[in-house]
């Protein structure tokens, strides 16, 4: 019995012997660790990839980009290419999204406005929509709601209806670069920044008559490559109507040409991206081609414009 006692009372001894020593051995190695992360947090040097290292800001005056803007409007007249296309039909103002994938277009487009652009859905390939527009007047056909929509292309969109609103000529200002009207637009330079990204920003304004001035474009150009980027399109009462972004320009036969074309108009409620798989430019295209005759089974939809004139960007 004294011996079950002494034991008993060795063993408790040594168990608080080894509780004692683990609670010493575990506050070294938490006193260690917590020393290690701050000299880490302290000594932590970060290096960025030479890849990664935005290239210095080029220079160009305001005329210089001006030029620039008409070089490249006047390098292309006419364009046939096929494209990856990701139109989407509502967004989350309508509450409606309805989005295709993997969609083929063919665009046909020649100066000054006109424009014929087929989209077809994924394997099977058939027809989503088919428009034309010779700056005036569009043609819109949807065939799996069989309607054949016409009108003028200053008719008001309608909210309820996105995938209706797509326009032949929002297609055409995106690829067909304007050109500065330097007798009659002003204009002037300013820089942006978007993180590391470096811009200059050509606003180009109109005059009315008494010279009140408002804004038609903003052009901008990377500071990396002095490339354009983005294009603005305003309206009446300086309005937004339409953000055009692009990027990966490519030489295309002698075209410097952006691979990939991102449109976005707010007001119509619907964007589109545009990937050109392959395109020639400045050849002749018949007039034929941007011809879009109705379908005998299709509803034809008159597009009214509307009676109230919308008024222009002077409000006239």
């Amino acid at each position: 019995m004294e011996r079950s006692v002494k034991f008993e009372s060795r063993e408790r001894v040594g168990r608080g012997q080894l509780r004692t020593k683990g609670l010493a051995v575990l506050a070294a190695v938490w006193g260690a660790a917590v020393l290690g992360l701050a000299g880490c947090a302290v000594s932590r040097t970060s290096h960025i990839a030479a890849s990664q290292v935005p290239l210095p800001p080029m220079n160009a005056s305001a005329g210089e980009l001006i030029a620039d803007i008409n070089s490249q409007s006047k390098a292309v007249r006419t364009i046939t290419a096929t494209v990856d296309l990701a139109p989407t039909a509502g967004s989350v103002y309508s509450g409606v999204i309805r989005q295709y994938h993997d969609v083929r277009g063919f665009i046909l487009a020649e100066r000054p406005d006109w424009i014929r652009m087929q989209g077809q859905a994924p394997v099977v390939r058939t027809d989503i929509f088919d428009m034309a527009s010779d700056g005036q007047k569009f043609q819109l056909y949807i065939p799996s709601k069989q309607k054949f929509i016409v009108g003028s292309t200053a008719v008001s969109p309608s909210p309820k209806n996105s995938l209706e609103n797509l326009r032949p000529q929002h297609i055409v200002e995106a690829l067909l670069l304007q050109p500065v009207d330097t007798p009659k637009d002003q204009y002037f330079i300013e820089e942006a920044q978007d993180g590391s990204q470096r811009f200059y920003v050509v606003d180009i304004l109109g005059a009315c008559h008494g010279g009140r001035l408002f804004l038609k474009r903003k052009i901008w150009f990377d500071r990396s490559n002095l490339s354009i980027a983005r294009v603005q399109l305003y309206g009446a009462e300086g309005r937004y109507q339409e953000d055009i972004h692009y990027s990966f320009y490519e030489d295309f036969g002698g075209v410097h040409f952006p691979r990939r074309v991102d449109i976005s108009r707010p007001v119509e409620d619907y964007s589109l991206s545009m990937t050109i798989e392959n395109a020639t430019f400045n050849q002749d295209i018949p007039a034929s081609k941007f011809v879009l005759k109705q379908p005998a089974m299709a509803q034809r939809v008159v597009m009214k414009t509307p009676s109230t004139p919308q008024g222009d960007a002077c409000g006239q």
